[in-house]
């Protein structure tokens, strides 16, 4: 859609990273993850407006997703539908989680997305502006104070999206979410019909264990590492405990893949922190937390190994050399 709006050459790109320029109109159709960030970076940059997505993934039409868009929508209530976002992920990818949990005055629609050394910025945009779209549309009242906070930067080209949203739309955070007001989850979505829903649920348990065997393996390690790096405790026993699996299982896996868990923590722990100083006005002991890092100073000395300058300089003014990792 972006591409048509600024008459790009869909075609063209769609050659230039492999895919089938018909990729958009089949349903089933499945993208690298890696390739998918690059497309979304590429047409941004192409585009010349680093702020469109977030108004055209606000407004697609309702049904883009397929089965995935009406598990939601059809639900009982908007919380039954968020809880269905989260329990049929799978259905639209298998990279990152998604988790809804109602939290004292919200209920907190959340993403986890593991880091792989490649902007995200637009596929970000995308994701929370699409959910944002949607939720508006079930809650019916343009007054409704839903919060949207992103981990990524401000575009540099105001949105209609962003105008609209004013102060309620955080960007550089430390999560990716969406806040709804508690007074709106129990509310019948307006698409909400019982007998329509029962068919829309079961053909979503069909796709869901068509989808079962599709899951890449790294990721789900990547994804782990993430979440045990939060924790400041990651060793390969425990994430090949939480992936159900022996440290040998683990580590053959990884150099199956052509690395090691030191090494896939390290490139994991390197590009957060390049993310968290690049793109987000985290205090540095906050980043440092999460990171895995018990001390500044430990993570001061990492940044300075990575990228030949210390943490500030980082978010000052960057370096060339974070273009080789994260380019």
């Amino acid at each position: 859609m972006l591409c048509k709006i600024r008459r790009l050459d869909w075609a063209a790109i769609a050659r230039h990273y492999g895919l089938k320029p018909d990729l958009p109109h089949s349903p089933a159709a499945t993208v690298e993850y890696s390739t998918a960030l690059r497309v979304f970076e590429h047409v941004a940059q192409a585009a010349g407006d680093d702020g469109l997505i977030l108004d055209i993934a606000s407004s697609v039409p309702l049904g883009i997703f397929s089965t995935f868009d009406y598990v939601g929508l059809c639900a009982p209530t908007l919380a039954a539908g968020l809880h269905n976002w989260e329990r049929f992920l799978a259905l639209r990818t298998n990279v990152y989680r998604m988790t809804f949990h109602e939290e004292g005055e919200h209920g907190i629609l959340e993403w986890f997305v593991p880091e792989v050394g490649l902007p995200r910025i637009q596929s970000t945009y995308e994701r929370l502006a699409w959910a944002a779209g949607r939720i508006e549309f079930a809650v019916q009242d343009p007054s409704a104070e839903i919060l949207i906070e992103t981990t990524q930067p401000a575009p540099r080209k105001m949105s209609d999206f962003q105008r609209r949203h004013g102060d309620r739309l955080a960007f550089g955070q430390a999560q990716d979410r969406i806040l709804i007001p508690q007074a709106y989850l129990g509310r019948p979505t307006p698409r909400s019909e019982a007998n329509l829903y029962a068919i829309v649920e079961q053909a979503a348990i069909r796709e869901m264990e068509d989808y079962g065997g599709r899951n890449d393996p790294l990721t789900r390690v990547a994804d782990k590492i993430n979440e045990a790096l939060k924790s400041g405790n990651v060793s390969l026993e425990q994430v090949a405990s939480e992936l159900g699996m022996s440290q040998r299982s683990l580590q053959r896996l990884l150099e199956a893949e052509g690395t090691s868990f030191r090494k896939l923590t390290e490139t994991i722990r390197r590009n957060m922190a390049a993310r968290y100083l690049k793109d987000t006005t985290l205090p540095m002991k906050e980043i440092a937390y999460l990171l895995g890092f018990s001390e500044l100073s430990a993570f001061s000395r990492a940044v300075k190994t990575w990228y030949g300058v210390p943490p500030k300089a980082v978010r000052m003014h960057g370096d060339a050399r974070l273009e080789d990792h994260i380019a």
